[in-house]
């Protein structure tokens, strides 16, 4: 009896041995495999060839680690199909790991396919992870070199959701001896619409109207899903935009300003170039007597990953110093630097660094370091571009009649009724 026992102890020793045998290849088969699985990014056409660069010098820095590159096609119809098959596996818990998107103006009305449309109400909507840990433990990255305002923009109240990587905003150089009737630079909406100076004025009035969205403070509220401005307030401002370029069409064209538009590296260069004269910078001020800047692209986590700590690294590297500078990082081989080539106003949307060093470099002219310091220093509104914008720009397109053929603008009755058609589809996108 006992020998009959002491077998069954026997068999069911061997069966648990096995049985934990097969479990334990089954968890280091698993972990195998998870190990092996390549980190996903996601990112746009036009960024694909830098976001591979940058995940290569990545992937050297880390002995190694594997990644995989796919981008938003640059072909719409392409696009859409991409775009869907992400959202299918976001939405079941899945898709790539980090994002590193564009967040471009479109100016035209049919919807470019976007992944993210509207970053700032995705930013709401638990689809991205929140970093204040991983930067709080991070290995490159100094957020005290970085520029708050913007950085800030990408903040719920869980923290740090979206990473800003570029940004920018609109203005004017002129030659100081070109504005004579100049007294004061003007710092606020009202201020630019009472200024006296007619080259000034005649320059900006025309330009303003498509920049439409600059002159506005904070647009939505979306966690509460609903617009910030009023209908007639935007009704206000398009009357004020159009009656300013009609009172003050001086045709001053002669004169030519020495840079105009978004600033960035191109609008840098074009400073820089004439800095052999006296300057004079006017921003676009919003209603809220600040500047109104727009993040160009911006970098976030899936909060689905089962790679976080590889993820964040990834952004870690991206957001170094040596990376944003195009400094990069020393090798045994002093001629060799890693992520020296990944530069950022060089492989990104045109668009100023948020990190400060970085934005320092753009210019080789200190009066251009010291004319963008003092920019940057009024920013008092960050946004993404979204569908919100687009509306904006296509109600200008329509009341210039833009979308016609020959056909002169709109007069002040019919400009209303589109005006009141734009709001309506603007709080319907919100709602969305």
């Amino acid at each position: 009896m006992e020998k009959s026992i002491w077998k069954l102890k026997k068999v069911g020793m061997l069966v648990t041995i096995c049985v934990s045998a097969a479990v334990m290849a089954g968890c280091g088969k698993g972990q195998e495999t998870e190990a092996m699985e390549k980190l996903v990014v996601c990112t746009g056409s036009m960024q694909e060839y830098s976001v591979r660069n940058l995940v290569e010098a990545w992937a050297e820095r880390n002995d190694g680690i594997e990644a995989e590159v796919i981008a938003i096609p640059s072909d719409d119809t392409l696009a859409e199909t991409k775009i869907t098959q992400l959202r299918t596996e976001i939405m079941s818990g899945g898709g790539p790991d980090v994002f590193i998107m564009p967040c471009d103006v479109n100016t035209e009305k049919e919807e470019t396919p976007e992944l993210f449309p509207n970053p700032e109400k995705a930013m709401h909507s638990d689809l991205f992870l929140p970093l204040d840990d991983y930067i709080s433990n991070a290995q490159y990255m100094d957020p005290d070199g970085w520029n708050q305002k913007i950085m800030d923009s990408g903040k719920t109240e869980e923290g740090q959701i979206l990473l800003p990587l570029t940004y920018r905003y609109s203005a004017y150089v002129f030659r100081t001896a070109d504005l004579e009737n100049l007294s004061e630079i003007p710092e606020s909406w009202s201020e630019l619409l009472s200024c006296s100076d007619p080259v000034l004025a005649d320059a900006m009035a025309s330009a303003i109207r498509f920049d439409l969205p600059y002159t506005f403070g904070k647009l939505a509220d979306y966690q509460e899903g609903k617009l910030l401005f009023s209908e007639a307030e935007l009704q206000e401002r398009v009357e004020e935009v159009f009656s300013w370029k009609e009172e003050t069409n001086t045709n001053q064209s002669e004169i030519q300003m020495i840079a105009a538009g978004d600033v960035g590296k191109e609008f840098c260069t074009a400073v820089d170039a004439a800095a052999t004269e006296e300057e004079t910078a006017v921003a676009l001020s919003n209603d809220e007597g600040g500047i109104t800047a727009y993040v160009t692209v911006y970098a976030a986590v899936n909060r689905n990953t089962e790679k976080p700590d590889q993820a964040f690294s990834l952004l870690d590297f991206l957001f170094s110093d040596e990376v944003m500078t195009g400094v990069g990082f020393p090798t045994e081989d002093p001629v060799i630097w890693i992520g020296r080539g990944c530069k950022i106003e060089d492989n990104y949307n045109d668009g100023i660094p948020v990190n400060l060093e970085a934005a320092q470099r753009m210019s080789g002219n200190q009066v251009t370091k010291d004319m963008l310091d003092q920019m940057d220093h009024r920013i008092n509104e960050v946004r993404y571009y979204s569908s919100l914008e687009r509306e904006f720009y296509w109600m200008i397109y329509k009341c210039l009649a833009w979308d016609k053929n020959n056909e002169p603008p709109l007069e002040a009755d019919e400009r209303r009724e589109v005006i009141s058609q734009t709001y309506e589809e603007m709080k319907m996108q919100l709602a969305e």
